[in-house]
């Protein structure tokens, strides 16, 4: 049987974390977009990490988040209006926060329905870029196991006695 109402089903588990895997490799190339339109500046990745989060309709799933970073300095507020523009056009709402307090930092949030909460921050001493993919609805703990068997053991096999939870 497909499409088993089952968050916990194998095949259900690898379709979300091929999503997940695929979620990934749009929110890279985003990135990338993001970086090109805002300028020649050298970015480095600083991370990228798993986590729980809310898929929107009550259900509760994983996703990524990345962090990029350069520490060339940028006229803040035309690459804010830069990205800004760029988000929008892209189908983002996007804030801007500044704090008078603290005139060499500027931020941008955006959201899009669905998920990719994304954020620009522009700052004297550097810039960087903090982006979610969308939220894959699943059972964490499956989709940890598919994703890293190293880590969590192997993933639930259809053979797999219930009790083993």
């Amino acid at each position: 049987m497909t499409g088993s109402s089952n968050p916990s089903d194998p095949a259900t588990v690898k379709a979300q974390v091929e999503e997940l895997k695929q979620a990934l490799k749009d929110l890279h190339a985003f990135k990338t977009e993001t970086q090109k339109a805002i300028g020649p500046q050298k970015w480095v990745d600083k991370g990228t990490r798993n986590s729980a989060c809310n898929a929107g309709d009550g259900r509760e799933g994983v996703n990524y988040s990345v962090m990029s970073q350069t520490m060339e300095t940028l006229d803040l507020e035309a690459s804010t209006d830069v990205v800004k523009t760029f988000w929008e056009s892209k189908g983002f709402t996007t804030r801007v926060e500044t704090n008078p307090l603290d005139p060499g930092l500027i931020r941008l949030y955006a959201n899009q329905n669905g998920g990719n909460l994304i954020s620009f921050t522009a700052n004297v001493k550097g810039s960087g870029l903090e982006m979610d993919t969308v939220c894959i609805a699943g059972d964490q703990t499956a989709i940890y196991k598919e994703l890293y068997p190293e880590i969590y053991g192997t993933p639930s096999s259809p053979s797999s006695s219930p009790s083993a939870k």
